[in-house]
């Protein structure tokens, strides 16, 4: 079941890596067969609270690097566990899966939070994409 999980994380990384992005400002106000979408003037002169919440980026290495700790603390590590649960059982068994679980939540948890910090909301095409 975790190697299911990891190829298909893995499948949807790829996905979401190499698409251009669905919603556009032409798309958000159905005028793209206009032609090119703009604000008239700028909605704001400082950054509020829609771009900090819902405009947040993550830059790519950092994202890279979350990725990398999905995959070995969300997934190897996990299976590593239980496979050494299974090999070796006894008294090791229980702490090794007991450890697995908690590498596996920490792993979801870590994911779940890039997943929304590397989504891209609708409510920034406003501000031209930023």
């Amino acid at each position: 079941l975790g190697l299911a999980g990891l190829v298909l994380k893995l499948f949807y990384w790829r996905m979401i890596d190499g698409g251009a992005p669905i919603a556009t400002a032409e798309s958000a106000t159905t005028l793209g067969f206009i032609g090119k979408v703009r604000p008239l003037d700028p909605p704001h002169t400082e950054s509020n609270w829609l771009l900090r919440e819902m405009g947040f980026r993550v830059a790519r290495k950092h994202a890279a690097t979350l990725r990398t700790v999905v995959l070995v603390g969300g997934f190897a590590l996990p299976i590593l566990l239980a496979l050494l649960a299974t090999q070796i059982g006894g008294g090791v068994a229980l702490p090794a899966l007991a450890l697995g679980a908690l590498l596996a939540l920490a792993g979801l948890l870590v994911e779940r939070w890039l997943m929304f910090a590397e989504a891209t909301h609708t409510v920034t095409l406003y501000y031209s994409g930023r």
